[in-house]
């Protein structure tokens, strides 16, 4: 019955907050709404876009996007929208923004009612949910990113056997996109639609870099600029680069071979304590909730989540080579 009553209390007060939430973005629902008035005013504009419009989503896709529109912060959407862009993942910055929503309060409801009532469980347990997509978003960014690169430096061989043959710059993008793989192959296609609708080389480059957050695209953006710029043999300049290129990712295998008896025993830090006290609670659960019920017994939870943290944060600055 407890539990019972912890959850009923942590959905009031999630539907006060929703209300609250709601009337606070009454006004920019309306606003957007009149503007949409306008917009399709006239059933020629109105059929056209249902002509245009892509097919229906169904399932959680249609009720994420539903729920999105009250999560539109123009700011933070933004910011979130270009994450999700560098991951590759195909969602707006408020779709994302609800799933954070969903998981917090699923995370949340979950330990409150386990726990009994106690708030310090539920906010832990909204503090997981809404980081757990978080660190997946950065995840699938770095893995993009590292995919990316290890496909770079074949690209640029292709860009470059594709200029002597006598393509243009044009025709060699064109080729990548059409012959390399994702990601890497759909990052040169969007350089050639934007290109085809009018977009500068010089600024579909760059728009390319600002997705794609790498040290060798940057090097190759450059280098194409500068080339436009003063002249010169692309097809000798990307080979240069890409000869770069495979050896710093050469360089990276190296210092992960050399790095990774660390990494592992920073891995065992951080989680050898949870799986124990996890363990602890199935076999004896009267046993380890002493250490959370008890003053003392919390001053050491919070101590030794501090020495975690330190101790995780000094083994990552100490395998975290730059290179």
């Amino acid at each position: 019955m407890a539990g019972v009553a912890a959850l009923l209390t942590f959905l009031a007060v999630l539907a006060a907050l929703a209300a609250f939430w709601r009337s606070v973005t009454a006004t920019r629902q309306t606003v957007r709404e009149r503007i949409g008035q306008y917009i399709e005013a006239t059933p020629a504009a109105r059929e056209a876009a249902v002509e245009t419009r892509g097919p229906e989503l169904t399932g959680w896709r249609a009720f994420v996007r539903n729920m999105s529109r009250h999560f539109v912060w123009s700011g933070r959407s933004r910011a979130l929208e270009h994450k999700l862009i560098q991951a590759g993942v195909p969602l707006k910055g408020a779709e994302f923004a609800v799933i954070c929503a969903g998981t917090m309060v699923a995370g949340g409801a979950a330990l409150f009612a386990a726990g009994g009532g106690r708030p310090v469980l539920m906010l832990a347990g909204v503090a997981a949910g809404y980081l757990l997509p978080v660190l997946t978003l950065r995840i699938k960014a770095a893995r993009r990113v590292r995919q990316f690169n290890n496909q770079l430096a074949d690209a640029l061989v292709l860009v470059g056997n594709s200029l002597r043959t006598g393509y243009s710059f044009l025709q060699a993008i064109e080729m990548v996109s059409r012959e390399m793989a994702p990601p890497l192959g759909a990052e040169f296609a969007r350089v050639l639609k934007e290109m085809s609708l009018g977009v500068t080389t010089e600024e579909a480059l760059a728009n390319m870099g600002q997705r794609v957050v790498s040290d060798d695209l940057d090097l190759v953006v450059t280098a194409v600029l500068i080339q436009r710029q003063v002249g010169g043999n692309l097809a000798e300049v990307l080979d240069g680069i890409a000869g770069t290129i495979r050896a710093r990712i050469k360089l990276k295998g190296e210092v992960r071979t050399l790095t990774a008896q660390g990494r592992v025993s920073g891995l065992i830090i951080g989680v050898l304590p949870f799986a124990l006290a996890g363990f602890i609670y199935v076999i004896n659960p009267q046993y380890i909730l002493t250490l959370f019920m008890h003053p003392a017994g919390m001053l050491m939870v919070g101590y030794a989540l501090v020495s975690m943290a330190i101790g995780m944060l000094m083994v990552w600055k100490i395998v975290n080579i730059e290179y």
